[in-house]
């Protein structure tokens, strides 16, 4: 097992105190507040005493580089996120982004100079603040430009533009943050599970070679608000009664599906006019899909479109369905997934192989064409998105060290 790296751990406590609500809440830090980027600040002094030279991208990107003795060659890249939730935990994508650059220290004690020059990214905005996840990733691989800062919005209608404009960035440069996939030779993520495969299993790490991806829908269903005592039953177009029996619809064709992998939530539920005795007029839900096998996952997607119509033809509604997104699940690069395994067993460890049901950046970079891959450690519960979040400092270490010898490998 690799020694003990303090250094990782205070960093840890002391970025989950960049937070804008109290401990007891857990940890809240979106992208582009002035909490999040104080958060950027502290990493990036963190980069530089790892003698990483860095720079923000036009989309708040956080990139330290590290020079190899043949800088001209594709680079290699890792890294994670480290905005949150709401009342999250403290692990989630930050032990991703704080190990790529502990991982860099590990190389240094090591002796070991890389032929290709390697990228430690904070990526920004990998939690859906504006209803899109991963916009840091996606912008890098050139699927988000200055058109979508202006349609994109948070829950309280800010939009993605006026949020980088506010955190001093500048949405129309948004494209000058893409790179070629041709230079970048590869992406490897650690990441804390987010699951309770590893924990339930016994094992220390896992090693993904699966990523799945999300299709998510964004649903307004229209009736008509009428007085709740003078509407009788039978005369109501009650749009909440259309979207709940679609929620239970959502549930019963995940159960159902044949690949036994499909996931469905609706995590969203916007009721209008909101009065205690008016019919529902309105409902928006926001649908997500996810899974490792496409065929499976729009499956689904496909059974809740016809359901759509079947719903609102009974209950006399109106539907409209926009498409918030659309990833493709992949297999991730056997490049990566080689490289993360021998430098497990080099420490004595047995990685276990695994699929990634969670969303991750590295779907934007294998999308994009990169070779990507990922390294899993264990969330204590299965918990994640929480407060109670938590990963052992033993297997923080481990990965950190399995991040070290998949770098060392990937640019050698």
């Amino acid at each position: 097992m690799p020694e003990p790296r303090p250094r990782i751990h205070d960093t840890l406590r002391r970025l989950a105190a960049l937070s804008d609500t109290p401990p007891e809440r857990g940890v809240t830090r979106e992208v582009y507040t002035p909490t999040y980027m104080r958060a950027l600040d502290l990493l990036r002094a963190e980069m530089e005493a790892a003698g990483l030279r860095t720079r923000v991208d036009a989309m708040g990107n956080l990139i330290g580089h590290l020079e190899g003795t043949g800088d001209d060659l594709p680079r290699v890249a890792t890294g994670s996120h480290f905005d949150t939730t709401l009342d999250a935990g403290a692990y989630d994508g930050v032990v991703g982004v704080l190990g790529g650059i502990e991982a860099i220290h590990v190389l240094q004690e090591k002796g070991i100079t890389p032929r290709r020059g390697i990228d430690v990214i904070g990526l920004a905005g990998e939690e859906p603040r504006f209803g899109l996840g991963c916009l840091g990733s996606r912008t890098i691989m050139g699927q988000l430009g200055p058109s979508d800062a202006e349609r994109l919005r948070d829950r309280e209608g800010v939009t993605l533009a006026a949020a980088l404009a506010a955190a001093g960035l500048d949405p129309t440069r948004m494209t000058e943050a893409r790179v070629a996939p041709a230079d970048l030779h590869a992406f490897i993520e650690l990441h804390v599970e987010q699951g309770g495969t590893l924990v339930a299993g016994d094992r220390a790490l896992g090693v993904v070679e699966r990523v799945a991806a999300a299709h998510d829908l964004r649903v307004t269903l229209y009736g008509e608000a009428t007085h709740s005592g003078a509407t009788p039953m039978p005369g109501r177009r009650d749009a909440l009664v259309g979207a709940a029996e679609l929620v239970l619809e959502v549930q019963r064709l995940a159960q159902a599906s044949s690949s036994g992998t499909t996931v469905g939530t609706v995590g969203v539920l916007h009721v209008r006019p909101g009065a205690a005795n008016v019919v529902p007029g309105e409902v928006e839900l926001v649908i997500d899909v996810r899974d490792s096998d496409l065929a499976s996952r729009e499956a689904v997607v496909a059974g809740l479109r016809r359901a759509l119509d079947d719903i609102g033809a009974r209950h006399g509604l109106r539907h409209e369905v926009e498409t918030v997104q659309e990833n493709t699940p992949g297999p991730c690069a056997r490049l990566v997934v080689d490289a993360a395994r021998a430098a497990s067993l080099e420490l004595g460890v047995e990685p276990l192989p695994m699929t990634s049901g969670a969303y991750h950046d590295t779907v934007s970079f294998l999308s994009g064409g990169v070779a990507g891959g990922m390294i899993f450690i264990p969330s204590e519960g299965g918990i994640s998105h929480s407060p109670l979040e938590f990963t052992r400092a033993e297997h923080i270490d481990l990965g950190v060290g399995v991040l070290a010898g998949a770098l060392a490998r990937l640019a050698a």
